[in-house]
């Protein structure tokens, strides 16, 4: 047995230590320690840094740490997590889901966006209840829904009540590129306000550490020899610019394929075939995060390349490749438009690539192995498939 614990290299679990994030940590305590006992003013923190460096698992750890010392307070707090990338195409899909959180009897098609943040305030202000809202991917959200107003419409919340508290208390904006802000107006700019975290790359050594400690709760004594991890975190920082979720995936893999083969250690050789089938750019928290939908028009893509032996396929050929997925996979029918829709999104998501109708590829893909990396993408893939 190669495993304690496989669970443990998931994207979903969250660690009970974020090694190498202690600083980033007690600077979002310190922001946000008053919030539920304090005055009840809007209070906006900005989070940003490259993907897979522990800013959500960070802004997690705070929000339910949050929600521990309430409860023992008897006090009413909510923290509430909402990715806009994947709950959140639009700001009346951003209030609703806001409103759904907090309670699911306020979630309402009756209302406009506006309307509805009036009524989910109202809400909380009559039951007294406190909320830490966070939205992740608000670069991604701005980027292209094009609509900056829910940034003016969130931190300016006490001016709906002037003078009168709010009981959205903190509001945390998690992005990847600090160059979002360009995208708001002046008023926007103001309104966030200074208050900033960065988590900044990790080194050869931070990834080395944190590995090290993950291998541990993940694998069983003796598996993974230090060498290994060492070679795993280099390898992480030169290519897939510090992403701990990469480095985690290549750990899950090279586990996976020594106990395929009835190992009961890891070997360079387990790890550098590990490598060879997994991408920077497409995570195992990528594929997880996908919906449905998108899951079976991306393994028609899939498919469609294994077939064609090409780097590239069109359109007609996943088309065609996707009635044979879902009549074997047994999915309800997917039409024209929401296929072609579909296609965009993992564009936009940087899942696939779409140069013109008849270049549809995954280009981060190693194109030399590109059907080795097909064939464990579509079985990555079918294992993340509700």
């Amino acid at each position: 047995m190669i495993f304690r614990d496989r669970e443990k290299l998931s994207p979903r679990y969250l660690p009970s230590r974020l090694i190498h994030r202690e600083n980033e940590l007690r600077l979002l305590k310190t922001m946000t320690s008053d919030l539920a006992l304090g005055d009840r003013f809007l209070r906006v923190i900005q989070v940003q840094g490259p993907a897979g460096m522990g800013k959500t698992s960070a802004v997690h750890i705070i929000g339910r740490n949050l929600e521990n010392i309430n409860k023992r307070y008897g006090l009413n707090f909510k923290y509430i997590y909402i990715n806009l990338k994947l709950e959140a195409p639009s700001k009346f899909v951003l209030f609703n889901s806001i409103a759904s959180k907090i309670d699911p009897v306020l979630r309402s098609r009756n209302l406009t966006a506006e309307e509805l943040l009036h009524e989910t305030l109202e809400y909380l202000r009559k039951r007294d209840i406190r909320v830490l809202l966070v939205l992740d991917e608000v670069d991604y959200f701005l980027r292209f829904s094009k609509d900056s107003s829910i940034i003016y419409d969130l931190t300016r919340l006490s001016e709906l009540r002037l003078g009168e508290p709010v009981n959205i208390v903190g509001l945390i904006m998690i992005a990847r590129d600090p160059s979002w802000r360009k995208i708001l107006t002046s008023g926007e700019r103001s309104s966030l306000g200074r208050l900033i975290v960065n988590f900044k790359p990790y080194t050869r050594e931070q990834l080395f550490d944190i590995l090290r400690y993950r291998a541990e709760e993940a694998f069983r004594d003796g598996v993974i020899s230090e060498e290994i991890i060492e070679y795993i975190s280099g390898i992480t920082v030169d290519y897939a610019k510090s992403d701990v979720r990469y480095a985690l995936d290549i750990l899950l893999f090279s586990g996976m394929i020594a106990e395929s083969e009835g190992c009961d250690k890891l070997s360079i050789d387990h790890v550098r075939c590990a490598i060879s089938q997994v991408t920077p750019t497409i995570t195992t928290e990528d594929l997880m995060n996908l919906r449905d939908r998108e899951k079976i028009v991306l393994l028609a893509v899939i498919l469609s390349l294994k077939f064609s032996k090409t780097p590239y396929v069109n359109v007609e050929d996943i088309w065609s490749t996707l009635q044979l997925v879902i009549e074997e996979k047994k999915t309800k029918p997917i039409s024209r438009r929401k296929f072609i829709e579909e296609l965009q999104s993992l564009a936009d998501k940087g899942i696939i690539d779409i140069q013109g109708v008849t270049r549809i590829g995954i280009s981060s893909g190693p194109v030399d192995r590109l059907q080795k990396f097909l064939d464990n993408l579509v079985r990555r893939i079918e294992s993340t498939t509700t």
